[in-house]
């Protein structure tokens, strides 16, 4: 076999007749040089018995069983830190790609070396229909990057082709604590952090087949609870926080970006209203700076779908008054500080006290 190595891992918990569709399909890639690996949760002994045909028949094939439930996160990023490959791609075991779905993203990330992930559109089928091909993230540098990448928060190029050298610098999946087993945005922190090592490159051609069946993970958070909600999008505020604001280059820039985050989450605004004010929301000093948005926003406007895909989704919690934007600054405060990650005083030259109460004086009506 020629070509470098792709890992695809195959998290899966109770994955019936459709987990045997999708083993077929990534047997049968026209790129030969897999490391595909089956990750069967709790102890799922009947969906381990399904996969043993395809382990005795290829040795591309490999799996593990966990003897204790790790959830959808915890499950994805196990086979992310056993990975092999130069690259990795997160396979959902009941969702299929294209023939030549590895192949065409493999040549594309030869093609771009500086790309942290190739990806492709994704198709999605069932209860809801609809196409979308996501948003490429160009860019010289990894603050221009995950400044528009904090607008979209896409998570269609988690699907692609991930380089396994940005994918150690990062922390992988984390869990939340207050609900391991669903871990709400933890892909989005993933990608930030990718952001920040290179560029999403958009692939033509190839096409990842999404299957919306009701039972969904993300489908399921319908039926949350309007404090589940929030805790989910404080906590997510607070990932992205630990991610982002760090990244500046002196004080000031960091500080400009733990409120850029801040703003994103707690200020409410119509979806896509940063379109027509890019400059205000990205707080750009120099013309280079906004050549990732600019493109950005010219993929935006040629794709119907993707605007309304994204308007459907902007965000998952929204205050209504004064009073719960308060309420949210505090909890991802909290959030920030239960994680143990974030040290303002490295970070922002400042304490927790300071931090919170600058914070919820900037954000108030008029401020």
């Amino acid at each position: 076999m020629t070509g470098p190595l792709v890992t695809i891992g195959v998290p899966v918990y109770r994955g019936g007749e459709d987990l045997l569709v999708t083993l077929e399909n990534l047997r049968t890639q026209t790129y030969p040089h897999l490391d595909v690996l089956i990750s069967v949760d709790a102890a799922d002994m009947e969906t381990a018995r399904a996969c043993e045909p395809y382990l005795s028949r290829d040795p591309r094939f490999r799996m593990t069983v966990q003897p204790s439930r790790l959830g959808w996160a915890g499950n994805t990023d196990w086979t992310m830190r056993e990975r092999r490959g130069e690259f990795y791609i997160f396979q959902q075991h009941d969702d299929q790609i294209s023939p030549t779905y590895v192949a065409d993203l493999v040549g594309a990330a030869g093609r771009a070396p500086n790309a942290a992930i190739c990806f492709a559109q994704m198709r999605s089928s069932g209860v809801q229909d609809f196409v979308t091909s996501g948003f490429p993230l160009p860019g010289t540098t990894g603050i221009e990057r995950v400044r528009a990448y904090l607008e979209t928060l896409d998570c269609v190029p988690f699907r692609g082709l991930i380089r396994s050298s940005a994918l150690a610098t990062t922390a992988g999946l984390l869990l939340s604590d207050f609900d391991p087993f669903d871990s709400y945005g933890t892909e989005m922190r993933f990608m930030a952090e990718l952001a920040l090592w290179g560029n999403f490159v958009y692939v033509p051609g190839p096409i990842y087949y999404k299957r919306l069946h009701g039972e969904n993970l993300h489908l399921k958070r319908a039926g949350w609870t309007d404090e589940k909600r929030m805790m989910s999008w404080v906590s997510l505020a607070a990932w992205i926080i630990e991610v982002i604001a760090p990244a500046g280059s002196s004080i000031e820039e960091r500080r400009q970006l733990f409120d850029l985050v801040l703003d994103r989450f707690v200020i409410p605004h119509a979806p896509l209203k940063w379109i027509r004010a890019p400059a205000r929301l990205l707080s750009v000093t120099t013309a280079g700076a906004l050549a990732p948005l600019r493109a950005l926003l010219a993929w935006i406007k040629r794709s119907e779908t993707v605007v309304n895909t994204v308007t459907g989704r902007w965000m998952l919690y929204e205050a209504s008054d004064q009073t719960q934007r308060a309420a949210m600054v505090s909890a991802i405060f909290a959030r920030l500080k239960a994680g143990g990650r974030f040290d303002p005083q490295a970070c922002l030259h400042s304490s927790w006290p300071q931090i919170e109460a600058d914070a919820l004086k900037r954000l108030a009506p008029g401020a």
